[in-house]
């Protein structure tokens, strides 16, 4: 009795996804959620498998308020996001949002091997442009290992403006703000850069042919 209290004050039920009709109880950092099952299991193999392959001693595969299926290193923020765009006051109405949130869905949808939500989070993802568009799309390749995601954001950040702040290159590794720092400078033109007449001439103030 001792430890069920225990974890019962350390815990806290999510105010909005706490659902008692549902079946399934998961535990994201120390806030619960009680869903239910079959939007999850029909998306994911892996809440199928967590469900339908490990019995659980209680009968309750999907958990329960002091024995959830705890699901380590996820974002309570991140759950939030995902289910807002399953339990939906308006069904008809098209959810937006920023990248950064979509960045967090996509973390929860590519370790859970949802595949259909993940690509159309990477659609709209495609769909940013600018340096923060660009920037989130080289964020997501690195979270579904795509090389072709990130050669797209990374050409996109060399052609863009503003160029990425050193802040900004934590979110991308210092490997990919040096390729992009250095590409940037390489195709930049000096203030005395200029075209005329159509003939090809040499600045002199950079040297570089314009």
């Amino acid at each position: 009795m001792a430890n069920t209290d225990q974890m019962a004050t350390e815990t806290q039920r999510h105010p909005k996804f706490y659902i008692p009709s549902g079946d399934m109880v998961i535990q994201v950092e120390k806030t619960i959620f009680k869903i239910h099952s079959h939007f999850l299991t029909m998306e994911s193999e892996v809440f199928r498998d967590m469900i339908t392959v490990a019995p659980r001693a209680n009968d309750h595969n999907g958990g329960t308020d002091y024995e959830p299926l705890v699901l380590s290193g996820d974002s309570v923020e991140g759950w939030e996001l995902f289910l807002s765009s399953i339990y939906r006051a308006n069904s008809f109405k098209l959810i937006t949002f920023t990248g950064k949130e979509t960045i967090q869905i996509l973390r929860i949808t590519h370790k859970y091997c949802m595949q259909s939500a993940e690509d159309e989070l990477i659609s709209r993802l495609k769909e940013e442009t600018g340096t923060l568009g660009f920037l989130n799309l080289m964020v997501a390749s690195r979270i579904i290992d795509s090389k072709e995601l990130y050669d797209t954001a990374l050409k996109g950040l060399i052609a863009s403006e503003p160029k990425p702040t050193l802040e900004e290159a934590n979110m991308i590794g210092m490997n990919a703000y040096h390729a992009i720092m250095s590409q940037s400078w390489t195709t930049r033109k000096c203030g005395y850069c200029h075209q005329g007449n159509n003939l090809r001439t040499k600045c002199f103030s950079c040297h570089q042919w314009q």
